[in-house]
């Protein structure tokens, strides 16, 4: 299967960067492009969320994990939109025409999950393309 376009929504957690390594994997260089697609959402915005350190910090990691695709000849594309999470990523995946949407999850269950609810989980209920999930690396 030739994957042209692969969408990676992000966060920066731990799991958003190992989703980011497994795309940079699949994607195929010179053919496939990836987008990284952040989304913040205005509903669980806090008055220090868009700290300048913190943004600092979330362009300063972008930026080295630009160099993951670099790397393997990938071309990547980053996209920074406002909204729910869920829908603004099953939009985005429509309108981009995405093939495979690779994503990280928190890695949560039992009670904590029902209650977080589970953006990844509904991305995969309600996208039109396979969703692969990606979970943070354990550590040893």
């Amino acid at each position: 299967m030739k994957l042209n376009t692969i969408l990676c929504p992000v966060d920066y957690s731990s799991g958003s960067e190992h989703a980011i390594e497994v795309a940079s994997r699949i994607a195929t260089p010179s053919q496939s492009k990836v987008i990284i697609l952040t989304v913040s959402d205005p509903s669980k915005e806090d008055g220090d969320a868009n700290s300048m350190a913190e943004l600092f910090t979330k362009n300063t990691r972008s930026k080295f994990l630009d160099q993951i695709f670099e790397d393997r000849g990938v071309l990547v594309e980053h996209l920074n939109l406002r909204g729910n999470p869920t829908e603004v990523i099953i939009t985005i995946a429509t309108s981009k025409h995405a093939d495979v949407i690779v994503m990280g999850t928190h890695g949560r269950t039992g009670w904590t999950k029902v209650f977080m609810g589970s953006v990844a989980q509904e991305v995969m209920k309600k996208a039109h393309c396979p969703v692969i999930t990606v979970r943070p690396k354990l550590e040893p």
